[in-house]
């Protein structure tokens, strides 16, 4: 370890969110060191958007974030990926669905400008340093490593992520520190990850998508439930695809694929298709309509007539049923945890309100993926480390005068 001894403000964690938290503290005149237990800062920024980082996007919906703690007036004081990161020396782009990458199409770069601007701004990073006390004193805190290292800091800014990744680092002791310290945790879960379903539901399956309005099942009821719509992929044991991930995040019991959204009346859509192709084999009736797999496994779920049977033998109650499992396609949730696969962490420290300031233990602040704030796909989490990065390092520096 380097040899600190004492800063004005520590930031446990160098991610996304303590990395800007960092920069904004120093630009306020604070000496700032950021302590990370890896032995580099950045590991899971590098891993964001498949390595492209989408870093934010165009839209400024606050439906995207979920959870206990108040987005907006945190958002409301993030002047926007564009602007923010121009200050920083990178150019950032939009795709034609509004998410914005660097320029570049590298996640590298948009480490690489942070860290280079909390350089000239004289930010120590002091990695291999994994917190496992704060303790608050007079006049500050002391800050003891898992090694027994010790740092004294007059404000903290707790920033370590939560649970989801652990692979790059991340892995809940930042739930930890905050409720050592008598803060309240909600429950945590993964979000932003597949969903896993009953394996035999998907095992004829694997490997094919459908486009589908996907429904979140809760207490039985998919009528007045999170909906989203887009591309399904069946996977080992698992549904996933931006839709699924969006929805994981409410914990559903099951859910429900509509395969033809657009249809009102599935019923009679079947009965025309099956009076134009009443000579053909039932392997092919929904070919067009559906990936012919999927077309074939949905038969295979409503009649007991072999796929070599001519589509005229369907009964109209196995039309009715067909058309009924077309509109409600239902997949047993499994609950199981898997962070690893999950992008960010449902839940988190709850109470704290728009400063990001502890309400118990003055001088102790937050950002991140901490908090008990997620967001949907397509840069809203990312967007939120920024803005509670720049919030709370800024809050933090400014209570030192």
């Amino acid at each position: 370890m380097s040899k600190l001894q004492h800063t004005d403000i520590a930031i446990i964690g160098g991610g996304a969110s303590g990395l800007v938290a960092a920069l904004s503290a120093a630009r306020l005149g604070a000496a700032v060191a950021v302590l990370e237990k890896l032995p580099r800062v950045g590991k899971k920024l590098l891993a964001t958007g498949n390595g492209r980082c989408n870093l934010g996007n165009l839209s400024a919906d606050l439906g995207a974030y979920h959870g206990s703690v108040d987005v907006s007036s945190v958002l409301a004081r993030f002047p926007g990926e564009e602007a923010f990161f121009a200050e920083l020396g990178l150019v950032v782009r939009p795709d034609e669905a509004g998410r914005l990458y660097p320029a570049s199409g590298q996640a590298t770069s948009v480490l690489d400008a942070l860290r280079l601007q909390c350089a000239a701004l004289g930010v120590r990073e002091v990695c291999d340093f994994a917190v496992r006390e704060i303790r608050p004193e007079d006049g500050g805190f002391l800050i003891r490593s898992s090694s027994g290292d010790t740092v004294r800091a007059r404000r903290v800014v707790l920033a370590c992520g939560g649970m989801a990744g652990p692979q790059y680092g991340t892995s809940g002791e930042g739930l930890q520190l905050a409720e050592a310290l008598g803060h309240s945790v909600t429950v945590v879960y993964p979000a932003l990850g597949p969903v896993a379903v009953e394996p035999k539901a998907v095992r004829a399956l694997k490997g094919l998508r459908v486009q589908a309005k996907v429904t979140a099942v809760l207490n039985g009821r998919p009528d007045a439930a999170p909906t989203e719509e887009g591309q399904v992929q069946f996977g080992d044991g698992v549904l996933s695809g931006i839709c699924v991930f969006n929805l994981a995040g409410y914990r559903p019991e099951a859910l429900s694929l509509d395969l033809v959204p657009w249809c009102a009346d599935a019923v009679g859509l079947l009965r025309e298709i099956a009076s134009r192709r009443a000579e053909f084999l039932l392997e092919d009736f929904l070919t067009g309509l559906v990936p012919k797999r999927v077309g074939q496994v949905l038969l295979q779920a409503v009649t007991e007539k072999p796929l070599s049977t001519s589509v005229s033998a369907l009964s109209e109650k196995e039309l009715t049923a067909l058309a009924g499992l077309m509109k409600d396609w239902r997949f047993a949730v499994v609950p199981r945890v898997d962070w690893e696969a999950a992008q960010v962490t449902a839940g988190g420290v709850t109470g704290v309100g728009a400063t990001l300031e502890s309400p118990i233990v003055p001088g102790l602040f937050f950002a991140g993926e901490v908090l008990d704030v997620h967001g949907d796909t397509g840069g809203v989490n990312l967007r939120w480390a920024w803005a509670s990065g720049v919030v709370a390092g800024c809050g933090a520096a400014g209570s030192l005068k």
